[in-house]
């Protein structure tokens, strides 16, 4: 592959990237708006934005198998078209169900070039290259999650509802054409006998049941009727899940992928650290509105330092993992995460907007740290075969991790929803306490996992020798 064309299907890959995530948030301005549009309850419009992270999430490692079964490209690519065409489509919506469908299916294509992008860069790049283009490829999506909710902001009030769907189509058209052009078609390196589809179906109504039971959880009530019939269903599924993988020759995860202890602990701290980073961003902004008594736009330019610093941070650690060992890497930015979350959990109300800004970034760089080589090292280690899967189970991890941050930091500082009264400084602290002790459980699986493969090492120096 020539340089140009690397250069061009990395520019392709990262606006799907950008996208995704541009997307998701783009809409969450305008929802109050939606339901007088349509004239519909807030409950229904919400699920513009719920319905789509939704479908994603619980796609995600399907398709990626699909790509490992029909090949990468084709995924990817066909994913692009189908936004593409179907964010052109939803922006002629008339009813609020139209809406939903359209945006059910352009959450399918999402699903399809968001579950095999990094298999695409794992297997078509040099390996010495392949940290620094998925630093690349997270700074995007980091701009992506940034950019969207201002340019949402800016159409709800200077534009149509419409333009929400339509303002990235050039963007998308543009994209679509340059990976069909750059993105050279490669040969699989095992053709899966067969697909368990039974098994693809159970794993996406387990994901979908456990979003939306952690999503409601502080509405409803973690002990309300609703919840405990969700998590009856939870178990149910899980159950069924395992009872029908066993009894599959080619089951639908590769569970001997997962044994092995750089991937299953690779995906847990992706996990882990899109949870802390969520957690802190979804619960900061409350705190800088109700107890600093800053304005919107204030709060607003504050959090940037995040995202900005996750995106400055990412191609730098993805190019030092290239060249050094990942393990220190990921142990530094988990390392800065926690020390940034206990500074908010000591320290909090004696910061001042400064520091504050300065405690974000240093969240962020930590991101940075962690997200580029990490995904790079568990890739490292898996089979190409399974290059799809694996690369859709972190992309899960980063959307369920998400979830499950804003769930708990809106949980334990508010309680239900219901309720009136606004969080004391102790419900904050409460928060970032959990985030620190998050962030020592992630330290620890990260240090003994490293200490596993120490031992795995030594013993198989024994064997040779």
């Amino acid at each position: 592959m020539s340089q140009r064309q690397r250069f061009f299907m990395m520019i392709a890959i990262c606006l799907g990237a950008f996208l995704s995530h541009f997307t998701a948030g783009i809409v969450n301005v305008s929802l109050p708006q939606f339901t007088y549009i349509f004239q519909t309850e807030l409950a229904i419009a919400q699920w513009i934005t719920t319905g789509y992270l939704l479908v994603i999430a619980s796609l995600l490692p399907f398709m990626g198998k699909l790509g490992d079964r029909y090949g990468h490209r084709v995924l990817h690519n066909y994913g692009f078209l189908l936004f593409t065409v179907s964010s052109v489509l939803v922006a002629f919506s008339t009813t609020i169900t139209m809406l939903l469908a359209l945006r059910i299916v352009q959450a399918i294509g999402a699903a399809m070039f968001q579950a095999t992008n990094i298999a695409l860069i794992a297997i078509l790049l040099p390996k010495e290259m392949r940290g620094r283009a998925m630093g690349i490829m997270s700074t995007a999506v980091a701009l992506g999650g940034m950019t969207g909710p201002i340019a949402g902001g800016m159409i709800a009030s200077w534009l149509s509802w419409e333009w929400l769907f339509l303002i990235h189509v050039p963007v998308a058209i543009l994209a679509t054409g340059l990976a069909f052009r750059y993105i050279p078609s490669h040969e699989q390196t095992k053709k899966v006998s067969s697909l368990d589809l039974v098994g693809a179906g159970l794993f996406m109504l387990l994901v979908s049941l456990i979003i939306i039971a952690i999503s409601n959880g502080n509405g409803w009530g973690w002990a309300s009727q609703g919840m405990l019939i969700l998590f009856g269903g939870v178990l149910v599924l899980v159950w069924a899940f395992v009872w029908w993988e066993r009894r599959q020759s080619v089951p639908f995860l590769p569970v001997a992928v997962f044994r092995l202890s750089a991937v299953s602990s690779g995906l847990f701290i992706s996990f882990t650290s899109f949870v802390l980073a969520n957690l802190v961003l979804v619960v900061l902004p409350f705190y800088l509105l109700n107890q600093a008594h800053e304005s919107p736009l204030t709060a607003g330019y504050m959090m940037t330092a995040y995202p900005l610093l996750l995106a400055l941070t990412g191609p730098f650690s993805g190019w030092a993992s290239d060249r050094y060992r990942a393990r220190p890497l990921i142990f530094a930015g988990l390392g800065a995460m926690g020390v940034g979350v206990t500074v908010l959990a000591i320290w909090l109300e004696a910061l001042s907007t400064v520091e504050i800004i300065a405690v974000l970034a240093l969240i962020g760089a930590g991101m940075g740290l962690i997200a580029s080589p990490n995904n790079s090292y568990i890739m490292r280690h898996v089979p190409l075969e399974h290059a799809g899967a694996i690369g859709g189970m972190i992309a899960l991890t980063r959307n369920a991790g998400m979830v499950v941050g804003a769930a708990l930091g809106l949980g334990m500082m508010n309680g239900e929803s219901s309720q009136a009264v606004q969080p004391t400084i102790d419900a904050y602290r409460a928060v970032f306490e959990a985030g620190g002790l998050i962030c020592l459980i992630g330290l620890f699986v990260w240090w003994y996992a490293g200490r596993l493969e120490r031992q795995k090492k030594r013993g198989a120096e024994v064997e040779k020798a």
